[in-house]
């Protein structure tokens, strides 16, 4: 059964570019409200595409520009699409960080960079869903509406692959903290994550050539994804 969310009301981070960018117009074009969350420096292609999703679509867009790697960021997400669109019912967690290193290296990522990869790869997923959780947990007890989270994952979370190491172990913890919280919240929020391999946006150009054909051999496949 397909179920529309004409008029329900979605976040998606890391929304202004990328994967994340066909994911906002793709919610706009089935007729969700959207607020987008972008790096700062995202502003302004943030607010042209909040403004050609509205006017193809004639629903509410909105780009709110926030590093998410602490509560209080994702929070101020949260609150920003609540006091924008009316309410909150789809949560697209996509934001991700990464760069191309050799597993073998060790020294290829600082202790800062660790940290980085936790605080964005895998923290802001609780984050965001504990401060939208009294709003959809309020919402399906007065409608019966269940609230949606979809993160974006990796086959990286699903064992050792061509993506550096700490990308692959942020992305392991992710899958093992939506499988605890879809759980232990149930029924009024329903989450999972999506595994896709290998695709060809501004991001993953960062691995190189050498790097890329790493990511394609290990495909079924053997070729990447375009968006």
């Amino acid at each position: 059964m397909v179920h529309s969310i004409k008029l329900l009301n979605a976040i998606v981070t890391g929304g202004a570019s990328g994967l994340g960018e066909v994911i906002s117009r793709r919610l706009g074009d089935y007729g969700a409200n959207v607020c987008i969350n972008g790096l700062p420096s995202d502003q302004e292609a943030g607010e042209k595409l909040c403004n050609e999703i509205s006017e193809k679509n004639s629903v509410k867009c909105t780009f709110i520009g926030a590093v998410i790697s602490s509560p209080e960021a994702c929070e101020s997400v949260v609150q920003h699409a609540v006091e924008t669109s009316g309410g909150l019912d789809i949560i697209i967690s996509n934001a991700g960080w990464t760069r191309h290193a050799e597993w073998s290296d060790l020294d290829a990522f600082s202790e800062a960079d660790w940290i980085k990869s936790f605080r964005t790869n895998t923290l802001p997923v609780m984050w965001l869903f504990k401060a939208a959780t009294p709003i959809m947990k309020k919402k399906f007890e007065e409608t019966g509406r269940v609230g949606v989270v979809i993160t974006t994952n990796s086959i990286a979370g699903t064992g050792p692959t061509g993506s550096p190491l700490p990308y692959s172990v942020t992305k392991a913890a992710q899958l093992r903290m939506v499988e605890g919280l879809a759980r232990n919240n149930g029924p009024w929020a329903r989450i999972n994550a999506v595994c896709p391999g290998l695709i060809i946006t501004p991001f993953s150009k960062d691995y190189g050539e050498e790097g890329m054909a790493d990511l394609e051999e290990q495909s079924p496949l053997k070729k990447e994804a375009s968006l």
